[in-house]
């Protein structure tokens, strides 16, 4: 998967975290009465009381936390890994490996060669 695209998911899930803390926030305040758990074949309603209901918001609460620092997490990743790709496309192809420096003094005969190579003869 291209990351762009999974960097734009991860967005959109830190996005859903947050309106859910609102939410969870927002029902807190009203207070609790009861839970509904979904399945894929049941639904369960279960009748809460208000200390129950206090212990349920701060576990919530910090379920979305760790979800919310996951994501930025996993954005940072995704945004550093994706900044590398793209310098890795825009750098500038190395010299070729084997070329002999240049020197840069008026009389290049004057200097003597690195050890192992020798110098071409020039007209």
């Amino acid at each position: 998967m291209c990351y762009r695209k999974h960097l734009r998911q991860v967005r959109r899930a830190r996005r859903r975290a947050k309106v859910q803390q609102r939410t969870l926030l927002a029902l807190e305040l009203e207070g609790f009465v009861a839970l509904t758990l979904h399945t894929v074949t049941e639904t369960l309603t279960v009748p809460i009381e208000r200390e129950v209901g206090a212990q349920v918001a701060d576990t919530l609460r910090e379920a979305l936390r760790e979800r919310r620092r996951a994501l930025k997490t996993e954005a940072g990743q995704l945004r550093r890994d994706g900044g590398e790709n793209a310098y890795r496309r825009s750098k500038a192809p190395a010299e070729p490996v084997g070329q002999y420096p240049t020197w840069t003094t008026a009389n290049a005969t004057d200097q003597a060669p690195p050890p192992g190579e020798e110098r071409a003869l020039q007209s």
